[in-house]
């Protein structure tokens, strides 16, 4: 039939694609086309996409690029496309996921359906206590540094469609568009922002480390999240000579170590007595380190134990001052409440994971904030913080559900 289309796509799997890029909602890309903007006409924009996309003739649009501030300082790089080309990358997503994800290693843990970082945490928690010595490395710049023919070759090995491996090609070429308008080439990489290049940055490192792991080191476990990885070994020597192999296997397929983020740690707890200079490592947002805990005859020993790192619970601080609750007099306790529990609760779910405790200096934090405000907002509370805090337990022993945190560790500390 003349009017057949050189490739095959669904028009319900654009549809789903849709669906998908609108709940993430996101932010607008070069053409400054919001989701709500790409709505308004929404048949026709999809409907325009998908014949594009049929036809061969769909060119991704540059990818608006955005500076976002590191924890430590720096920035990181991330590339924001346009809605449309969201959705066109979302459709090759979904048809490519459940082709790749089974081929990968069952310790990567990062984007990937029923992967968490938890997870991570969990496995890597249980194993530091089965092995002496971590090898704790990062990758730098990861997303960038792909190379893009060793990852094409990867790709095609495991898929066969002849317009995904074209549309693929196309996005991994899509030049940078900077705030003044400049374009800028990419020889390299894959735009951290983008829909597909998780799972392209997955399939790069399954070939790239998790393979050659298991080849190399067989009886050596690991736990990698993209680019931030942990390996458990026997001995320091063993940890040396895999920490260089590591090093030498990623330069091998373009990518570097991060020279500060990666080192050598002694998972030291009470059963152990020698002292090593590194006995602690972050990995995921947790500090693992040799931390008091309780055995099950409720006697006290020391446990090598994940906790929220001082960086996760310093940006959580940063996070609470931000919402001024000391100024916001006008509104009332329940007000703040529903300004706060969802955070609250985010914070709870991943970092109370382990370790609960380290999260109750966060709790004790919000809770001044909160006397703050009560001093301000009553007169007779005003420059009495004894009082203040005093209210404050009082309200939390009325109304104990009302925050997240009262909810999980009772009426507030004096």
């Amino acid at each position: 039939m003349a009017s057949a289309k050189p490739y095959c796509i669904a028009k319900r799997t654009v549809w789903e694609a849709y669906q998908l890029v609108e709940a993430n909602r996101g932010s607008a890309g070069i053409d400054d086309e919001t989701i709500a903007m790409f709505e308004q006409e929404r048949s026709k924009n999809l409907y325009k996409l998908w014949n594009r996309m049929s036809s061969g003739s769909y060119f991704p649009p540059p990818v608006k690029q955005v500076e976002i501030p590191k924890a430590k300082g720096g920035t990181r790089k991330l590339g924001i496309p346009t809605v449309s080309d969201r959705i066109a990358q979302t459709i090759v997503k979904l048809l490519i996921e459940p082709v790749l994800d089974p081929v990968f290693h069952p310790d990567s843990y990062g984007y990937r359906p029923g992967k968490s970082a938890k997870q991570a945490v969990a496995v890597t928690r249980k194993r530091c206590w089965q092995y002496d010595w971590v090898v704790e490395f990062d990758i730098k710049a990861a997303f960038d540094q792909i190379d893009h023919a060793l990852l094409m070759k990867a790709v095609r090995r495991h898929i066969k469609d002849d317009w995904i491996l074209l549309y693929i090609e196309r996005w991994l070429t899509a030049p940078f568009e900077t705030a003044d308008g400049t374009r800028l080439p990419r020889q390299r990489g894959t735009p951290q922002g983008g829909v597909v290049s998780p799972i392209l940055m997955n399939l790069f490192m399954h070939y790239a480390f998790d393979c050659w792991m298991s080849r190399t080191y067989q009886q050596l476990p690991f736990a990698r999240y993209a680019d931030d990885a942990v390996v458990h070994c026997r001995s320091r020597e063993q940890a040396e000579e895999v920490m260089r192999a590591i090093a030498s296997r990623l330069d091998e397929c373009g990518l570097t170590m991060h020279p500060e983020k990666s080192k050598i740690v002694y998972c030291k707890d009470g059963n152990r007595t020698l002292a090593y200079p590194n006995v602690q490592f972050t990995f995921l947002g947790f500090t693992f380190r040799p931390r008091e805990a309780r055995s099950r005859y409720n006697r006290l020993f020391t446990s090598f134990l994940p906790a929220a790192s001082n960086d996760a619970l310093k940006r959580m601080r940063q996070t609470v001052r931000s919402w001024r609750i000391h100024r916001r007099t006008p509104a009332t306790l329940d007000d703040l409440a529903q300004q706060c529990n969802p955070t609250i609760q985010g914070w709870w779910n991943y970092y109370g994971a382990f370790y609960r405790t380290a999260m109750h200096a966060i709790f004790q934090f919000v809770d001044r904030k909160l006397e703050c405000w009560a001093r301000r907002k009553f007169k007779t509370l005003s420059r009495h913080k004894r009082r203040s805090a005093e209210w404050l337990r009082k309200m939390a022993a009325v109304y104990p559900r009302l925050f997240v945190h009262w909810r999980i560790v009772g009426a507030p500390v004096g």
